[in-house]
């Protein structure tokens, strides 16, 4: 966040701790935005970035004028890619493609990848949310959902305790401001102005969220029992929050702040309810609204009868951030054979904004 911006809000809500984020090359859907048309490069993969939180391949390419040039496309997180069957080992260095996706408006030669022609096999590698190939009729990554058959024939679950995949539209954390699901104060509003997606943004710096950004992420989480507390363990950025639960509560205010906080549960019948304070996490969501420790947070978790669903109720007051409490529910559903796999978050040293941005 700007200097200007950031010294608005800590005269208007206190101070905030600043974190030395750097540039990334991973980032929202911003700089590709409007996306008006759809480009296609073609050449021969000079360097490739498998891993979370984005997928980056680099293309070396002669264009029109028989100069060559490199392009970056940029393409989903390996844990979405993984569960449509894409491994990595599809594609490697060397490899001659065919490239199709929306141009940066922001960075030379960078793009936002949808598709992806391996030329000497005619295979499509679906490498975005889109299920429709461009090119070939022989493609890869158009399904959903692709399981090992061990986990599927071995998977358990007892009550809350299982692994739930998202259900629902729990991004609310990217789109809930645009879609006015909550108001910002005017103080937080200044601030989230000047958000930049590009070189603002700690998650792609693989640093991973606090609350209550953590419970809108895409990937699964575990829960389990843990002496007398419940652990909920996240793919995402391999994080790991408890609730502390019986004879291991203790007073809040005397807890260090973290940016998970401090979260208390019991049981109201069958449902767990969790309450967390105590958190020092400066963003309220993944766009750029600020929050300050006054905030708290309220949870409700309801399994289905069948138990294969699982509604949670949030309730947070951000007080400084929202102009009044912000309510969602976030549905989670079984899914056998889906498993919390390693996150493992790493950036290459060439996935940098260094000498990049445009404008």
């Amino acid at each position: 966040m700007r200097v200007t911006a950031e010294i608005f809000f800590r005269l208007a809500m206190g101070a905030l701790v600043a974190f030395p984020f750097s540039a990334s090359a991973h980032h929202s859907m911003s700089e590709f935005e409007p996306r008006d048309e759809m480009i296609e490069i073609e050449g021969v993969v000079s360097r490739l970035s498998w891993r979370n939180p984005h997928i980056m391949i680099e293309v070396t390419n002669t264009n029109a004028d028989g100069v060559e040039e490199t392009w970056t496309l940029e393409a989903g997180a390996v844990s979405g890619q993984r569960r449509k069957g894409l491994t990595g080992d599809e594609i490697a260095v060397g490899d001659a493609v065919r490239i199709a996706g929306f141009p940066s408006y922001r960075r030379d030669n960078f793009m936002k990848g949808m598709h992806l022609l391996l030329l000497e096999e005619n295979v499509e590698l679906l490498i975005s949310a889109t299920r429709n190939p461009r090119w070939s009729t022989d493609t890869l990554g158009s399904d959903r959902n692709v399981f090992d058959p061990e986990l599927v024939s071995s998977a358990s679950g007892n009550g809350i305790y299982r692994i739930w995949s998202q259900g629902g539209p729990n991004a609310w954390f990217f789109a809930g401001r645009r879609q006015g699901n909550y108001e910002l104060t005017e103080s937080a509003a200044a601030v989230a102005a000047e958000w930049d997606d590009i070189t603002d943004n700690p998650v792609m710096e693989c640093i991973g969220p606090g609350m209550p950004a953590l419970m809108g992420n895409p990937y699964p989480l575990e829960i389990t029992q843990a002496g007398d507390n419940i652990e909920m363990r996240f793919e995402e950025f391999d994080m790991l929050r408890v609730i502390h639960m019986g004879a291991d509560v203790a007073d809040p205010e005397t807890v260090p702040l973290s940016k998970l906080g401090y979260s208390i549960g019991r049981w109201e019948e069958e449902t767990l309810v969790v309450d967390t304070s105590r958190i020092n996490w400066h963003y309220f969501d993944r766009s750029g609204a600020p929050q300050t420790p006054e905030v708290t947070i309220n949870e409700r978790f309801t399994v289905a009868e069948d138990g294969n669903r699982m509604e949670t109720i949030m309730t947070v007051d951000a007080p400084g951030t929202l102009v009044e409490p912000f309510l969602v529910t976030l549905s989670y559903e079984w899914k056998p054979g889906d498993a919390v796999n390693p996150y493992e978050c790493e950036l290459e040293d060439w996935q940098t904004l260094e000498n990049t941005l445009t404008n």
